[in-house]
């Protein structure tokens, strides 16, 4: 029996859905690594605009690409296909190219530490990991997640690692000595707020992926009625 394929213009929405989310992908890359080797080193100020994540603000004009470009993509497929359909592509690419900025800070945190170091990248993970379970309750990108919500600017060296949890707990017991107040509400204020612009970031992204995806279906319906308008006027 001849095997079913999908039909042309099936092949050729998903090229452009690949396409699409690719392109964005890699301008997310080169502004956060522009970010973290030229404006977060710079003494003070960088320190505080990584604390803030400025950079995240480039997610409006880049989910706005995404979510019109993945919108307009769906031109290719039938007029009858679905709301629900046309959406799934929408809903992998989005936390996909919202987290992929903080799966590129995570590697060059890794490689920072090992250029610094004379351990390899495996053993640098090894130990990164240990300090991202003590401070954050989880290992690996998702650790470094968490833990950089309370801590922007995490150890740059070896030394340093070996010593997050231990420095952090000074850095309250200080801020406790100066102002009376117990550490575990400055835990609470730390991590308060950087869920808080997380949160933000998170959710302007996707308002925005969301709000361009349905103008991107417009203008996908609106190439069809031209097609459609097209066909007719070569008929008569």
């Amino acid at each position: 029996m001849p095997t079913l394929r999908p039909p042309a213009p099936v092949y050729r929405y998903l090229l452009t859905v690949f396409a699409v989310t690719a392109a964005v992908i890699g301008v997310r890359f080169l502004i956060t690594w522009a970010a973290e080797v030229f404006l977060h080193p710079i003494p003070i100020l960088g320190g505080w605009l990584k604390s803030l994540e400025i950079i995240e603000l480039s997610v409006i004009v880049l989910f706005a690409v995404l979510g019109f470009g993945l919108g307009s993509a769906t031109h290719h497929l039938p007029a009858k296909t679905s709301l629900g359909l046309k959406s799934i592509a929408l809903l992998v690419a989005l936390p996909l190219v919202f987290f992929s900025s903080y799966w590129l800070r995570y590697q060059l945190w890794l490689s920072q530490l090992t250029a610094e170091s004379t351990l390899t990248r495996q053993q640098i993970t090894a130990l990164a990991n240990q300090a991202l379970s003590r401070e954050g309750g989880s290992q690996g990108f998702w650790g470094y997640y968490t833990t950089t919500t309370r801590m922007p600017i995490l150890p740059a060296t070896v030394d340093e690692l070996e010593r997050m949890a231990e420095d952090q707990k000074w850095f309250r017991s200080e801020l406790t000595r100066f102002s009376g107040i117990e550490p575990g509400v400055f835990s609470m204020i730390f991590d308060g707020a950087g869920w808080g612009i997380r949160l933000f970031y998170m959710a302007l992204a996707f308002l925005t992926g969301v709000i361009y995806f349905f103008k991107g279906l417009a203008e996908a319906d609106a190439a069809r009625l031209r097609r459609l308008a097209q066909g007719t006027a070569v008929k008569r």
